[in-house]
């Protein structure tokens, strides 16, 4: 069976090999010193050519259309800078949005700005530019601007550290989770985590600035460090949350100073807090600037839900309150 089917291919492709030489014969009988070729002779090449072109990419080898193939992208060729710094670059052939992606433990920098924009509406909009899987990371924007429609910076691990760049117009600009305690989840109005459980993550953003963000920071874990940070949070913008904050710290012992912060966009009716703190005993807030670009109607310098023994020192907030404290918390 195998060898008939063998055979009958053989065959068709013989039988058509013959009609395309007949055609081609054909054409060589059609008058071809004619000033203006009739409509029926016109019509008469065109389809000999049609089918013989046909034909020969049925056929014969090597006549694939290129462009009909894909190109692949040239494999990544990780680059380093003179100081020993790893480059970030986006993988086209695992990524087809944007990403730079960071798996194992290293010093990362930018050599370049980046810009992602998309629907809200598309799937994977919202995912990070820079997207971190792994502890013991630093990353050195080294003054490069990540500009993002969804998050700029998502990180997961410990001792993570982020600085000295700007991220523009995100809704969230950096992300930095514990396991099992994500910053989302300590947001205004989310109910309380009886007891929860922090690891020493030791995170940290500094010196960077966020422009036009919806929320700054939200980091989560133990000794977590944000200083030196220049904030523009345009409540306009809502994260994933709903909630307007520019930055939410979520565990014990952290440190946020001298970050300035301006506040714009808050609606009528609403609250926007600069700084939202959860579960946060020991934390010591020092040494921030905190102004409003509109009505101070409904701001709230630092919000504090489910801590004791948060320290106050030496801050200047310009807000319609400078504290507020739910019924488990106390200074």
């Amino acid at each position: 069976m195998a060898k008939r089917a063998m055979w009958g291919q053989a065959g068709y492709a013989r039988r058509s090999m013959n009609y395309f030489v007949a055609l081609m014969l054909a054409a060589c009988a059609i008058p071809q010193a004619a000033a203006q070729p009739s409509d029926e002779l016109m019509v008469g090449r065109f389809f000999v050519e049609l089918v013989g072109e046909s034909l020969k990419q049925k056929f014969l080898p090597g006549s694939t259309d290129t462009q009909s193939v894909r190109a692949k992208a040239a494999l990544l060729v990780p680059k380093f800078t003179a100081d020993g710094c790893e480059v970030l670059q986006w993988d086209r052939n695992a990524r087809s949005k944007l990403s730079l992606d960071i798996s194992r433990p290293g010093k990362y920098c930018l050599d370049q700005d980046y810009e992602s924009f998309c629907s809200p509406f598309e799937h994977g909009c919202p995912g990070p530019v820079i997207d971190i899987r792994a502890s013991n990371v630093d990353v050195d924007l080294r003054g490069h601007t990540v500009s993002a429609s969804g998050t700029g910076v998502s990180g997961y691990g410990q001792n993570i550290r982020i600085h000295h760049g700007r991220i523009k117009s995100a809704r969230l600009g950096v992300q930095l989770s514990d396991k099992g305690n994500s910053p989302a989840l300590a947001a205004p109005g989310l109910p309380l985590n009886a007891d929860p459980v922090f690891s020493d993550t030791g995170f940290v953003v500094e010196s960077m600035q966020f422009s036009d963000v919806g929320t700054a920071i939200m980091v989560s874990g133990r000794g977590n460090m944000v200083r030196d940070n220049t904030i523009g949070a345009n409540f306009d913008k809502k994260n994933s949350t709903g909630a307007h904050l520019a930055l939410l710290s979520y565990g014990p012992a952290a440190r946020i100073e001298r970050n300035t912060f301006r506040l714009s966009g808050l609606a009528s009716g609403a609250n926007g807090y600069a700084m939202y703190l959860r579960s946060a005993d020991g934390t010591v807030v020092g040494n921030n600037n905190v102004r409003t670009g509109f009505s101070r109607t409904g701001t709230i310098g630092v919000g504090v839900s489910g801590t004791t023994g948060v320290v106050l020192e030496s801050n200047t907030l310009d807000t319609e309150k400078a504290v507020e404290l739910d019924d488990a918390s106390s200074l």
